[in-house]
C-alpha cells in the first residue's frame, strides 16, 4: 500500500493555538488510513518532510501526495464522481468550517514512484491534476494553497471521511507530467523612478486589495509584479496586502517567502494592466505630479518634483538572516 510522506504535529487541535505550530514537527511515512486516523484526531499535519521539525518553505523535503482544498466552490457527491477522484485520490476529510451546504474539505492524491524532490515539481504536478479535476467539474478553484508542499493543514475531530483504497497517480503518469523550467528572480530593469512612484500610488490609492477567492487573480498578480519590480516596493506591497483578506495571515506578508522565484518580469505594466481593468482612463486619475509627460514636460522632471514635495516608500534591501 502507498505510503504518504508527511510531517504530523501533536498541536493544532481542531485548528487551535497555530502559534504553536513552527516547530516540532515528526516526520512520517503513514498510510491512507493512518493519515485519515491522524486528522480524525483533529491533529494538524503537511504533505512533506520538514528539516529539524521546523517548517518552513526552505526546510521542505520533498513531497509524494498533492492535496487541494476546496472551500465551498462544490460538493463532496460531485468531486467523487469525477474520473480522476475515483481513480487517484485516496482520501477526501471535511474541515472544521464544512456545513451540509457548503462543504469544505481536502482531497488528498498520492505519487506513485519517486518522491517530487522540489517545490517547483510539486506546483507543475498540482496543476495538472488541478486542470483534469477542473475539466472534469466545470469549476475554476478558489484557492490554490496545495501547490505548495509545506502548507499546513488542520485535523477535524468531526471530519467526514471518505477513504478510496488503492488510488494513486500512477509513476508513468507523474514522469510524462512536464516540467516548465523554473523561473528566477530578477528585476525590471526598464523600470523608471517615476514608475515606481506610479505603481506605490496604484497600491495605495486605486487597486482595491484582495479578498477572499482573489488569491490567484490579484493577491499573486499583484505580488508578482512588484517582486519584479524590487524591493523599493516592499512597503507599499505590504500596506496594500494588510488592507485585504491575505493579510489576515503573516506569511502573506513576507516578500522573504512570497517574491522568491517570480521571475516573469511583469513588473509596472502588470499593474497598469489592471488598473486599466478597473478604469480604462485611469491615468487621469493620477496626482498631477505623476501623470504622463506631454509636449515639453519631462518624466524626470517631474520625478524631482514630486520628490521635493511628497514622501515616498523608502528603498530598504532585505536583512540577511
Amino acid at each position: 500500500m502507498q505510503k504518504l510522506k508527511v510531517a504530523t504535529h501533536s498541536s493544532g487541535l481542531n485548528k487551535q493555538k497555530p502559534q504553536y505550530l513552527s516547530r516540532g514537527w515528526d516526520n512520517r511515512w503513514l498510510t491512507a488510513t493512518e493519515l485519515c486516523d491522524w486528522i480524525s484526531r483533529g491533529k494538524a499535519w503537511a504533505g512533506t518532510h520538514f528539516a529539524d521539525g521546523h517548517r518552513t518553505q526552505d526546510n521542505a523535503s520533498g513531497s509524494n501526495c498533492i492535496v487541494f482544498d476546496f472551500d465551498g466552490e462544490l460538493q463532496l457527491v460531485d468531486f467523487w464522481a469525477t474520473t480522476t477522484a475515483q481513480q487517484w485520490c485516496c482520501l477526501t476529510y471535511t474541515s472544521f468550517s464544512s456545513t451540509a451546504e457548503v462543504n469544505r474539505f481536502r482531497a488528498v492524491f498520492p505519487l506513485a514512484g519517486i518522491p517530487l524532490t522540489s517545490a517547483h515539481e510539486h506546483k507543475a504536478v498540482y496543476r495538472f491534476i488541478a486542470d483534469k479535476l477542473s475539466n472534469e467539474l466545470g469549476i475554476t478553484f478558489k484557492d490554490d494553497c496545495g501547490e505548495k508542499p509545506e502548507r499546513l493543514w488542520y485535523g477535524n475531530t468531526h471530519s467526514e471521511t471518505h477513504l478510496n483504497d488503492g488510488a494513486v497517480v500512477p509513476a508513468s503518469v507523474v514522469q510524462a507530467i512536464e516540467i516548465p523550467p523554473e523561473p528566477t528572480y530578477e528585476y525590471t530593469s526598464e523600470t523608471t523612478d517615476l514608475d515606481v512612484l506610479r505603481c506605490q500610488w496604484l497600491l495605495a490609492h486605486f487597486i482595491p486589495p484582495s479578498e477572499d477567492g482573489e488569491y490567484n487573480d490579484v493577491y499573486v498578480r499583484v505580488t508578482a509584479a512588484c517582486a519584479s519590480i524590487g524591493e523599493v516596493m516592499v512597503q507599499a506591497w505590504q500596506e496594500w496586502v494588510s488592507r485585504g483578506h491575505h493579510g489576515d495571515t503573516p506569511s502573506n506578508l513576507d516578500p522573504q517567502r512570497k517574491w522568491r522565484g517570480l521571475g516573469q518580469r511583469s513588473g509596472p505594466s502588470s499593474l497598469y494592466a489592471m488598473a486599466k481593468r478597473i478604469d480604462l482612463n485611469w491615468r487621469r486619475a493620477l496626482p498631477p505630479e505623476l501623470r504622463y509627460s506631454r509636449g515639453s514636460r519631462d518624466d524626470q522632471v517631474i520625478f524631482e518634483r514630486f520628490l521635493s514635495d511628497r514622501m515616498c516608500a523608502p528603498r530598504s534591501m532585505f536583512r540577511s538572516t
